[in-house]
């Protein structure tokens, strides 16, 4: 008997690992109806041994694998192979034609695109297909995140006050006390300490382009490379506050929830309000794609992003444990109508 429970016990563990962290409703996406679509030899993407290539970020392998099958499983004369070597050789490989997409954890960058247009004359076209994950122990790219030390009695924040924090020349003012976010006693006067990226890095970038309005960063900022080094050195600090990514809090800080403004609702980046937009420092999963001005987009390439943005696709998504967030359908509609 014990043998039998603990088989069976074993059984549940196994299937409960498998199972996906949140239910999908693929009601509303449109259906992928496969159409014929054939491969020429003059593109650069197609490899000497007739397979297609594809790249950028690495931490995609898990959803482009299996739309590389399901579309094999389509179009049987279609085979592909991942050329993924970093987000950063994502633009220069598309640049050149070496790849049929590039895919992307974050909005290309201004150096970046100004090296696509002067080599190309045009600009890439932007397709978002996922949102960004709530969890980083997959190394996947995610939302972002406001922290500070569990010291500090702060729980929650405004767009508003974060962008007074993190950058400077704001109009309503510039924050530089913990007092003048309505701390008292002690943190009245205590000065706040922000840390965060530098402007150069895929979430430094976000913030300037999305949360600050390009404004320069504050004379007190520490930046660190990335959401390791920035969290330790928070943990460090009582008067410190943080950007880094979402799904860190531990017990030493405290996430604190944001909204738009003052009337909420206030969130903490849970998986319903990022895919729904509630989330204010919410993100996405890019792929761009090569599109010279005045001309269709390649078929290829058109198909495979039907597959993608069509319910098929999303499903694909859905299913990575702790995995990308999948678009809503009138975020897929809305990318699909891109490609026409």
């Amino acid at each position: 008997m014990s043998r039998c429970l603990l088989r069976c016990a074993l059984s549940i563990s196994i299937l409960l690992s498998v199972l996906p962290p949140q239910t999908w409703a693929a009601d509303g996406y449109p259906d992928y109806k496969p159409a014929a679509v054939s491969l020429t030899d003059s593109v650069g993407y197609r490899l000497p041994d007739g397979f297609v290539a594809e790249g950028g970020a690495k931490h995609v392998h898990f959803i482009v694998e299996r739309f590389n099958q399901r579309f094999t499983h389509d179009h049987p004369a279609i085979h592909f192979r991942d050329l993924s070597r970093g987000t950063t050789s994502s633009m220069p490989l598309l640049t050149h034609g070496k790849i049929l997409f590039g895919s992307m954890g974050r909005r290309i960058n201004p150096l970046e695109l100004n090296a696509y247009q002067k080599i190309t004359g045009t600009r890439p076209l932007e397709i978002r297909i996922a949102h960004t994950s709530d969890d980083t122990s997959q190394d996947l790219a995610t939302s972002l995140a406001v922290y500070v030390n569990r010291a500090n009695p702060m729980t929650k924040i405004t767009r508003a006050q974060l962008r007074q924090i993190m950058s400077v020349g704001n109009a309503q003012g510039d924050y530089s006390t913990w007092g003048q976010l309505g701390l008292k006693g002690e943190w009245k006067a205590r000065s706040i300490h922000p840390y965060g990226t530098p402007e150069y890095t895929g979430f430094g970038h976000y913030m300037q382009s999305e949360q600050l309005e390009g404004r320069s960063l504050p004379p007190a900022y520490e930046y660190y490379g990335d959401t390791d080094h920035i969290l330790r050195r928070l943990e460090a600090d009582p008067a410190g506050i943080a950007v880094a990514a979402l799904g860190r809090e531990t017990p030493s800080l405290r996430q604190l929830a944001i909204s738009e403004d003052e009337a909420g609702p206030y969130s903490l980046g849970s998986r319903d309000d990022v895919q729904n937009g509630r989330y204010v420092l919410g993100r996405y999963l890019y792929f761009y794609l090569n599109k010279p001005e005045g001309q269709p987009l390649d078929p290829l390439v058109k198909e495979y992003l039907t597959l993608v943005l069509s319910k098929e696709g999303q499903a694909i998504i859905a299913e990575q444990s702790k995995g990308y967030i999948p678009l809503t359908p009138a975020e897929a509609r809305a990318e699909m109508a891109k490609l026409n």
